[in-house]
Parts: structure tokens; C-alpha cells; sequence
């Protein structure tokens, strides 16, 4: 039986969504951002818009100037999250061996089913239809197909964008790899590919002719995979959302406009964030023992974090909020200005497995917790909130990130 990889990916997502939601907006230049003003940045723009040389998170202020046309339009993550939930349904119904790696991008194997289905390609274009009837014609998504991994169907995707299908053939392989620099593949980011060019790897050929003693010197265990990348393979398995494991972390982070940088503000906004991370603790049922905290003093850096364990593992948000203080002060850099704030929790334990708390004041925090969560769930995550929140203006609502959110399927771990 022939291994099949499928990588999709959808289209220019946020923006799509937006067209096919406002008809006004179609075969238009427009960018998707939180807040539509010369300070802020676009986090999609949409093939139209795509045209001009702009990219994500680009300024608003140089995304006009370089596509003059641009419309600007606020993001809606709840049409985001219900279209994800709405193609991933018509997914399912072609295999169970699905890994939800984004909110808009998946990898399926479908070795199983390739077969009767009359081939992956056939699967593919089966899903566009599938997808063009169902969410619409603005709506599309490019998949690609490769044999070799989901690194190589990942590769093979992009290069056929957008609304296209790549099959990546088994003779095809070694002019791929001859081809194909070394920083083109998902894996291998800008620091390493600057590592592996100055050992002279410029292309996956050459890391497939690197000893194993070099690249294990070099990179440690994942010198190793590197190799295995080298030789046209991705031994990475499609980790189906049947078999999601338990989270590791769970944070949130915030980028602040200029008006909101003041070390007090930004404290003021890191508070609400340790409210957040403990909410969703408790929703998923864990505790926390590590809390790692730390900010920008500008949108791109630099960046300053370090890490504290708890005494006791909490999932309460004053508890981690005085943790993040206790990190922010240990930290030697201390700006006037703060561009980005974030807070994790990390080292979690299953919430189940701890004792009751010993002293009554801590359990009076867990039912006031527990009260607080009741009220949310019931009328809005707005029907109580932090007094100190009530001090900052309301922020832009975040339509770029939704890493870690967790769905029906499992959790997504970042945008495409």
C-alpha cells in the first residue's frame, strides 16, 4: 500500500472568510486587522491584495502605502473558528487520520483510502468541490500530496498556491531535493538554515550527504532528523485528533498599541492575560506549576522572559499574576515602554489528582473561581471582570493568533 501525505492549507483564510461573509468585498484588495487604524497591523490580506508586496503583520500605515487601493476590515475570530469547524466535518468523512496543525491548515493521511477513492489527487479535488458547495466560491483551499512526509506535502502545497493541487511523485524526489533550499521546508527555520549554510548546506541534497557524527555534533538528536529530511524522507508521523495529547502550556499575549505601552498600563493588561491562562486552566481541568512570563519593548524585539515554579500548583489568576510580577522583577531590564506582554503556564497537572485545599482561604479562591467560571459560561466572558480592567481602553480584539485554543478536534497551534 502507497503512503499518502496530504498537506492543506486554505487560502489567504481570514480574508476569504470576510469576502465570502460581505459580498461588498469580493475581488477587492482588503486586510484583515484587529483595528482598523494607522497603528495597527494587517494579520491576512487577500489575494487581491496579495498582488502588492505586502506580507502578515505588516503595519497598516505600510500596507497602504504599498497597495494604495487597500480596504481595511475588522476581524471576526468567531467566523474563523465556525468555518474551521464546518470544512474539518467534511474532512472527517474522508478519513480519521487527520492533525489539526492550524485553524486553517491540516495534514491527512489517506494511504487507507487513496485506493478506493481512485487516487489522492482524486480525494483532493473531491474535497475543493466539497469545500466551493459548502463554504462557498471565496472560500478555497490548496493541498498538497507527497509520498515522503509532511514536510515535503507541506512544500508541495505552497508551491502550487492558491486553490491548487501538487502531487509530489516518488521519481520526482531527487531533482526536489537537488532543487530545494534547505530554509524552504517546514522545519527548518531562519536560525538554523543560517547554521547550515555556513557548514556549506545550501539545499536538501546537500543535508542528505552530511554525515550523521556532523549534524548530531552540530544540532544534537534533531541533527538527525535534519538528515532524514535530506534524503527526501519526513519520518513525522499525522498525529489524528482521536489521539491529541494533553496540553502542555496554556498562554496568551497581547500586543499593545502606542498609546498603551506605559509599564503601568501594560501591567494593567498583563493582569487581565493571568486572568485568561487561569480560566482556561480550569476549563481543560489542569494546574499549573511553572509560570513563564515576558514582554517586548518593541513590536519585533528584543525580548526579555524568564520562568518561576509555583510553591503549590494553582489555577487561580491573582496567584499567576504575582507570580509574573515576581519574574518581571528578576528581570534586569526595566523600559519605560512595554510593546508586548505575554504569560504561560506550563508543568500541568490534572486538577482531579491534587487533595482539596488544606486552609479555607484557598477554598473560598476555588468556589469564588468556580462562581466566576459559572457566570462566563452562562452570559459572555463580559459578564464579570477584573476592576482593574474597567482602567484601560478596550483593546483590539485578536483575530491573528488562536494559538492553543482548543476545539472538538484538538488544539490548533498556530496560523498559516
Amino acid at each position: 500500500m502507497s503512503r499518502w501525505i496530504v498537506h492543506l492549507d486554505m487560502d489567504s483564510y481570514f480574508a476569504s472568510v470576510e469576502q465570502q461573509a460581505q459580498p461588498s468585498l469580493r475581488g477587492k484588495p482588503i486586510g484583515v486587522t484587529g483595528k482598523p487604524t494607522e497603528r495597527s497591523i494587517v494579520t491576512a490580506f487577500s489575494r487581491e491584495a496579495k498582488r502588492y508586496p505586502v506580507t502578515t503583520a505588516m503595519p497598516v500605515w505600510e500596507a497602504k502605502k504599498r497597495c494604495p487601493d487597500l480596504l481595511l476590515v475588522p476581524g471576526h475570530p468567531e467566523r474563523y473558528v465556525e468555518t474551521s469547524r464546518r470544512f474539518l466535518e467534511i474532512l472527517k468523512e474522508y478519513t480519521v487520520m487527520i492533525e489539526v496543525y492550524s485553524i486553517d491548515e491540516v495534514f491527512m493521511d489517506v494511504s487507507q483510502e487513496a485506493a478506493r477513492r481512485g487516487g489522492p489527487v482524486a480525494i483532493a479535488r473531491d474535497i475543493q468541490r466539497r469545500f466551493r458547495d459548502a463554504l462557498g466560491p471565496c472560500i478555497t483551499a490548496t493541498l498538497g500530496i507527497a509520498p515522503a512526509g509532511k514536510a515535503f506535502a507541506k512544500l508541495i502545497g505552497k508551491r502550487n498556491k492558491p486553490n491548487g493541487v501538487g502531487l509530489l511523485r516518488d521519481e520526482e524526489l531527487p531533482d526536489l531535493l537537488r532543487t530545494t533550499s534547505v530554509g524552504e521546508v517546514c522545519g527548518i527555520g531562519p536560525r538554523i538554515e543560517r547554521r547550515l549554510n555556513q557548514l556549506g548546506i545550501a539545499t536538501l541534497a546537500d543535508l542528505g550527504t552530511t554525515s550523521d557524527a556532523l549534524l548530531r555534533r552540530e544540532f544534537g538528536v534533531y541533527g538527525l532528523f535534519l538528515r532524514q529530511l535530506g534524503l527526501g524522507r519526513d519520518p513525522t508521523p499525522v498525529i489524528p485528533y482521536t489521539e491529541i495529547p494533553p496540553p502542555k502550556s496554556v498562554g496568551h499575549s497581547k500586543t499593545l498599541p502606542p498609546e498603551m505601552r506605559d509599564v503601568s498600563l501594560a501591567l494593567l493588561v498583563l493582569r487581565e492575560l493571568a486572568d485568561k491562562v487561569a480560566a482556561r486552566l480550569r476549563r481543560l481541568g489542569y494546574v499549573s506549576r511553572t509560570i513563564h512570563c515576558g514582554f517586548r519593548t518593541g513590536i519585533l524585539g528584543p525580548g526579555y522572559a524568564k520562568q518561576a515554579t509555583l510553591a503549590l500548583p494553582s489555577d487561580d489568576g491573582e496567584t499567576i499574576y504575582r507570580a509574573c510580577r515576581s519574574i518581571l522583577d528578576a528581570i534586569p531590564v526595566h523600559p519605560a515602554e512595554i510593546a508586548l506582554v505575554s504569560v504561560s503556564a506550563a508543568n500541568l497537572l490534572e486538577r482531579g489528582a491534587l487533595p482539596d485545599a488544606l486552609f479555607e482561604e484557598d477554598r473560598r479562591r476555588d468556589r469564588l473561581n468556580g462562581a466566576v467560571d459559572t457566570i462566563r459560561t452562562r452570559y459572555g466572558d463580559g459578564a464579570i471582570r477584573l476592576g482593574t480592567s474597567l482602567l484601560l481602553k478596550p483593546l483590539p480584539q485578536h483575530v491573528g493568533g488562536f494559538i492553543q485554543e482548543t476545539w472538538e478536534f484538538g488544539p490548533a497551534r498556530g496560523v498559516g
